[in-house]
């Protein structure tokens, strides 16, 4: 005999707030290190613009839930 099993699977969404933070904090990061390595080099100012960027789009996104 073989033990029963329960057709239960376990699953873990992230919701679209927590989502939007994440990508907020990401963005917050990425202003931080261009405004402390200044715009100088291209690759910064892209990390800042970026980050900028990331800022807006996680708005976005913890408005839409």
């Amino acid at each position: 005999m073989t033990a029963p099993t329960t057709g239960t699977t376990a699953t873990t969404s992230i919701s679209k707030k927590t989502i939007g933070y994440l990508v907020q904090l990401g963005g917050i990061a990425a202003i931080t290190l261009g405004a402390v390595f200044s715009m100088h080099h291209v690759a910064i100012g892209a990390a800042y613009l970026g980050g900028a960027a990331a800022f807006y789009v996680g708005s976005k996104i913890r408005a839409m839930s």
